[in-house]
């Protein structure tokens, strides 16, 4: 054998290997169908479970309304606690997600997540502004408040679609 042929079977033979050595690392990982159903069961469901549990944690707090000083200190104590928590969660699983398209879902909770956190901001601040004694002045930035908290509302509702949006077509894509 001739030197360029050495070199030119030596150049094929590395062009064969290394193809082969790449999908042995990529096969060493889940499937997109495994790391969805995981996904499910330690993202979506605990995640959920979280929701439901804010979601009580809204009724507690609509209750005690009339009071806005008890509601705004439930809202920095329990509830924004609550959801840093639960985002704290969501940003753990985001590191240990490699499907692109599972890592979008997930990164479209921490998003929703922040918004929300924000949103409980906008709302405690709204109601230190209803603590007796109540000016129009401080009336007034109230309703500045109250606007920007329904438009992180719209902007979390927009999540809450895509993400939903996102979840089906997984499912479609990677459901049993």
């Amino acid at each position: 054998m001739n030197r360029k042929s050495i070199i030119v079977s030596l150049l094929t033979l590395a062009l064969m290997v290394l193809p082969a050595c790449s999908n042995s690392e990529n096969s060493g990982g889940p499937s997109p169908a495994e790391e969805f159903d995981q996904y499910r069961t330690e993202g979506i469901e605990p995640l959920h479970e979280r929701s439901l549990e804010l979601a009580e944690m809204g009724g507690h707090l609509n209750a005690m309304i009339p009071e806005p000083e008890k509601a705004r200190d439930y809202i920095t104590d329990e509830m924004i606690p609550h959801i840093e928590e639960t985002q704290g969660l969501a940003e753990k699983l985001q590191d240990g997600l490699v499907n692109e398209e599972i890592k979008e879902v997930n990164q479209v909770t921490i998003d929703q997540l922040d918004l929300m956190i924000d949103s409980f901001n906008k709302q405690a601040e709204f109601l230190e502004l209803h603590i007796p004694p109540v000016s129009d002045e401080s009336y007034e930035e109230g309703e500045a408040v109250y606007a920007e908290i329904m438009q992180l509302q719209e902007q979390i509702d927009n999540r809450t679609t895509e993400y939903n949006a996102k979840v089906d077509d997984l499912e479609q894509k990677y459901g049993k």
